[in-house]
């Protein structure tokens, strides 16, 4: 009797310490938070995280200087509608350097993390709303006229990239290489938001107390882009007859 008692009691102070033992697990010296776990790529929805990971090599927060237009210019943030900024984020820009990033899209981010990096570009611009200029040029346009965007171009351009676009302290504007890799939306944004980390004024700048008007706008954007198109033809003219490939 007395043994069956002994063992009874052993038992449960056995199951006692065991309890005690995974109650206390959390408190181990060196076990990780929960925040710093391992998740899942897909279970990442910290947009500090998100941003670094997908967006800092292109687009700077701030930051240090990056190929493309700063993701917190609060004139881009200004001028571009959310449905636009999480389209360009979800689908890419086709014919240009920016992916898709979202699944079903070819890329590997989920909605809910497309989302998050929307939401996280967006807050930036909150604390410059105050600042928003009023009438502000459209984020899309149609392209303008090109002659006019010539004069356009001399006026607010040229200080910085000579009349031709082809230098300055701006640098080339009209560089074949650089046309090629940017689209006429991209120029029309840097031509209206600016790059103030590269010393890039923007719409209202370029010339002391006159902004540019819409039509300036799409008309320098028309002219830049002819140039894209001239280079276009004048390498397809250089090009010898033997290059060409036969035809199928």
């Amino acid at each position: 009797m007395n043994t069956h008692v002994g063992r009874q009691q052993l038992l449960g102070s056995l199951a006692g310490l065991t309890t005690l033992l995974l109650a206390g697990c959390d408190q181990f010296p060196g076990k990780p938070r929960p925040e710093d776990r391992w998740k899942p790529p897909s279970e990442i929805t910290d947009f500090k995280v998100l941003y670094e990971t997908n967006c800092r090599a292109c687009h700077n927060d701030g930051q240090g200087l990056t190929p493309s237009i700063a993701m917190n210019n609060p004139l881009y943030l200004a001028i571009i509608p959310r449905d636009t900024l999480r389209k360009v984020i979800s689908e890419g820009i086709p014919g240009s350097l920016m992916p898709a990033f979202e699944e079903g899209h070819n890329g590997d981010l989920t909605a809910a993390q497309v989302d998050s990096l929307v939401n996280g570009i967006y807050g930036w611009g909150k604390n410059n709303e105050a600042q928003k200029p009023a009438n502000l040029p459209p984020y899309a346009a149609a392209l303008g006229d090109a002659n006019r965007g010539a004069a356009a171009f001399g006026t607010y351009c040229a200080s910085c990239h000579n009349a031709d676009g082809n230098g300055g302290k701006g640098g080339s504007v009209v560089n074949p290489d650089y046309l090629h890799l940017v689209t006429d939306q991209y120029l029309r944004s840097v031509v209206i938001a600016g790059r103030p980390e590269l010393g890039m004024p923007n719409y209202q700048g370029y010339v002391p107390n006159k902004a540019m008007s819409p039509e300036e706008i799409s008309d320098v954007v028309a002219w830049l882009a002819s140039q894209r198109q001239k280079q276009s033809r004048e390498v397809a003219t250089a090009s010898p007859q033997g290059s060409q490939p036969p035809s199928q």
